[in-house]
């Protein structure tokens, strides 16, 4: 039987990620990583869900879109072409529709700023990936994370196709994230990153998104959009997504 699908009592479920019974007990109670129920309501845990839970999904993303040679990744956060990333995201939707924590109107802005990210990524990186084309796309329901990532040519580098005197990542940011550009190709579902800041920074939808050496970011708390420079490079986006 494969591993991932056996299940573990509180004791072990603490052991492997290194904390506490009564921690895993508060986590409970404050909905952060649930427990199943045995008939005589004894505590068991998934295997699956315990790895999953381990797992830095920022980390991974961020080695996917920085480094300078593509790590492997997981089959489950690859999607390779835009219909495989389309139909993750509507399973996505269909999951925190799902959850009792998350509401309707939530679950569709969600869906809705993760699919303008990733489409993003396709529509300005089409027939002109640098290595590897696709994107990095992992949620974590339970830490409240959704994380894209993309190897393409960046934001800067796309945009100078119609803005060609943008100097810096900074610049281009503050375009992409404030500006219609007339010129580029048709944004599919709608006006792009616009969408996603308007979104963001009108609900409990917080952002982190980088391009080169620039970074965005939305506070949850319903907070004005700040662009800085980051302090290391991303070759080409990196976002997440919290709520």
């Amino acid at each position: 039987m494969d591993s991932n699908n056996k299940n573990v009592r509180i004791g072990e479920a603490a052991k492997m990620l290194g904390v506490t019974t009564q921690t895993l007990r508060n986590w409970e109670k404050s909905g952060k990583l649930r427990a199943e129920r045995s008939p005589g309501q004894q505590r068991y845990y998934p295997i699956a869900d315990l790895k999953m839970f381990a797992l830095d999904l920022k980390k991974l993303g961020l080695a996917w879109a920085a480094s300078a040679q593509p790590p492997d990744l997981p089959d489950e956060y690859y999607c390779e072409r835009l219909d495989r990333f389309t139909s993750r995201v509507a399973k996505m939707g269909s999951e925190l529709e799902k959850d009792s924590r998350v509401s309707e109107d939530l679950a569709s802005l969600l869906t809705l700023v993760a699919g303008e990210i990733g489409d993003n990524s396709f529509a300005h990186n089409v027939g002109n990936w640098p290595d590897v084309p696709g994107v990095f796309f992992a949620y974590d329901i339970t830490k409240r994370i959704i994380v894209l990532a993309d190897r393409g040519r960046g934001v800067k580098t796309t945009l100078r196709q119609v803005r060609p005197n943008l100097a810096t990542d900074i610049d281009a940011l503050t375009v992409a994230f404030t500006e219609i550009v007339s010129g580029r190709d048709p944004e599919k579902r709608g006006n792009g990153l616009k969408v996603v800041r308007n979104v963001a920074e009108s609900k409990q939808i917080g952002l982190l998104f980088r391009s080169g050496i620039g970074i965005v970011h939305i506070p949850t708390s319903q907070g004005s959009m700040q662009i800085k420079m980051s302090e290391g490079n991303v070759r080409g986006t990196y976002a997440v997504i919290s709520f």
